[in-house]
């Protein structure tokens, strides 16, 4: 098969190929989703007040008072609310959000965290478990004694139907992306349920930092799964198409990178070009491995380990929200 007339065998450019994938229409990634990150940082109580200023404080005076009005009414009349960091801090922009929405005003997307990590997947049980749990929390938002009964019951289950998720992937032969991110975000948010039991006990998160540990684990294992996965679904291989008086050769070799993990994928394959053998010289490992290494795919490496470290400081943040500056 002829390639042109230069025996020079050209570098192949990986991060090319893993770029074509991750920028493609095909890569949905398995990130934490960006409302359970605002809200489970260090920083929690100064991105809730920020919230609240966009929601409450921008527009006209009118605006104002019906916002301030309306929020106060969902938060039964509390003015103040207690440990609004971490999820505390989610569900009390939940009720902005609502708030916002209503009157027409920008809003973070907070309450599409669930249809974004869950879409139309039939796992139901995990998905369940965390709208349940928010539920409750906003339910229970002036009792944290209620709020702590909630954390223990649910966490439990929680629990439960992450190992069985994790063990679909690894042992029933289920890993793909999208149960990869509902697994990631599902642990994530398990152990800020651990965080924020610790905070209403005002005990030491030990229990948050060793699942935070353990999921640091099992998300190592789970990675060397989804790399062997990701060598099943990725596709590369030349195609040949003439291009006459565009370029000075007669012909260029494209590699066409197709992503068949979705029916779109095979129906609209993405086309990288390159000049050298693609039969050749393309490792399909290569790319994979170049795509471990993107930061879109390699925080993963060490998410759980950075929040486990984070841990000591978050359990002993109680910041209050309140509705008034």
């Amino acid at each position: 098969m002829g390639h042109g007339t230069s025996s020079e065998v050209q570098p192949v450019n990986y991060t090319g190929y893993a770029d074509v994938l991750l920028s493609s229409d095909h890569w949905h990634g398995f990130g934490i989703d960006c409302s359970l990150q605002r809200f489970s940082g260090l920083n929690s109580t100064e991105e809730l007040n920020v919230y609240r200023d966009q929601t409450l404080y921008e527009g006209d005076l009118i605006d104002v008072g019906s916002a301030v009005e309306r929020v106060g009414q969902a938060m039964s009349g509390f003015s103040m609310v207690p440990n609004a960091v971490g999820l505390g801090a989610l569900v009390i922009s939940l009720i902005l959000e609502a708030v916002g929405k209503a009157m027409d005003k920008n809003t973070l997307g907070t309450a599409e965290m669930i249809d974004r990590v869950f879409a139309q997947e039939k796992v139901r049980e995990v998905r369940d478990l965390m709208e349940e749990y928010l539920k409750r929390l906003r339910i229970n938002l002036g009792n944290q004694q209620l709020q702590l009964d909630s954390t223990r019951q649910i966490e439990a289950d929680l629990s439960v139907q992450l190992t069985r998720l994790k063990n679909s992937m690894l042992k029933d032969g289920h890993m793909n992306t999208r149960s990869l991110k509902q697994w990631v975000n599902g642990a994530a948010f398990h152990t800020q349920m651990l965080i924020h039991e610790a905070r209403l006990q005002g005990a030491d998160g030990s229990r948050a930092i060793q699942a935070a540990g353990l999921y640091q684990q099992q998300t190592n294992v789970l990675l060397r799964k989804y790399k062997e996965y990701i060598l099943t679904v990725l596709h590369i291989f030349p195609e040949n198409i003439p291009c006459f008086r565009v370029c000075l050769r007669r012909e260029k070799w494209y590699c066409r990178v197709i992503f068949t993990e979705s029916e779109s994928s095979s129906r609209h394959p993405r086309v990288l070009e390159f000049e050298h053998d693609c039969v050749t010289q393309v490792r399909e490992d290569k790319v994979v491995e170049a795509l471990f290494a993107e930061p879109r795919v390699s925080w993963a490496n060490t998410f759980f380990s950075n929040l486990q470290a984070d841990i000591p400081t978050l359990v002993h943040q109680n910041g209050p929200f309140y509705i008034r500056n």
